[in-house]
C-alpha cells in the first residue's frame, strides 16, 4: 500500500501542515486589518459627531498601532474614556466638517420712507421694491441694489 501512495502524484488541493498554518496566518492578518479600518472609521465619525478632532484620534490610533498592537488598544481605551466627557451633539450632521458654512442671509431692508413699493403683479413696475430706485421698462434687476424686480 505504501508503494502505491508514493507512485501517485499529490493532488493540488492537498495542503500540508505548513500550508494550512500559513493560510490561517494570512486570514488572521487580513481580518485584523479589516477590523482596524472599521474601528478607525468609527472613531473618526464618533469624534466628529462629538465636536472633537476625528483626524487627530485616527492619527494617534495609526501611529500607536504601527509601533505595537497594544499601543492601538491603549489609544482606543483612552478615546473611550475621553469621549464620555463630550456628549454627542444632536442636530449636527455626522459630516458637519464638510458642510459649507454660510452666514445667515441679511434681512431685507425696507424701502426708504416716502417711496411706496409697487403692487405685486404689476408688469410695469417703475421703482425697485428694495431700494426705491427708478426702473426702466422690461428690466429684471435693479441697477442700484441688484434686487430681482
Amino acid at each position: 500500500m505504501a508503494v502505491f501512495s508514493t507512485l501517485l502524484p499529490a493532488s493540488p488541493f492537498q495542503l500540508g501542515a505548513f500550508d494550512a498554518l500559513l493560510g490561517a496566518l494570512c486570514f488572521v492578518i487580513i481580518a485584523s486589518l479589516v477590523v482596524f479600518i472599521l474601528v478607525a472609521v468609527w472613531v473618526y465619525r464618533d469624534a466628529e459627531a462629538r465636536g472633537m478632532s476625528g483626524g487627530l484620534w485616527v492619527v494617534l490610533l495609526v501611529v500607536a498601532s504601527f509601533f505595537t498592537f497594544i499601543g492601538g488598544l491603549i489609544v482606543l481605551i483612552i478615546y473611550l474614556i475621553v469621549r464620555a466627557e463630550h456628549p454627542q451633539m444632536y442636530g449636527v450632521a455626522p459630516y458637519a466638517a464638510y458642510a459649507p458654512m454660510y452666514p445667515p442671509p441679511a434681512p431685507a431692508t425696507p424701502p426708504p420712507p416716502g417711496v411706496a413699493p409697487p403692487v405685486a403683479g404689476t408688469a410695469g413696475a417703475t421703482t425697485c421694491r428694495n431700494c426705491g430706485a427708478p426702473l426702466g421698462p422690461g428690466v429684471a434687476f435693479c441697477g442700484r441694489c441688484g434686487a430681482r424686480v
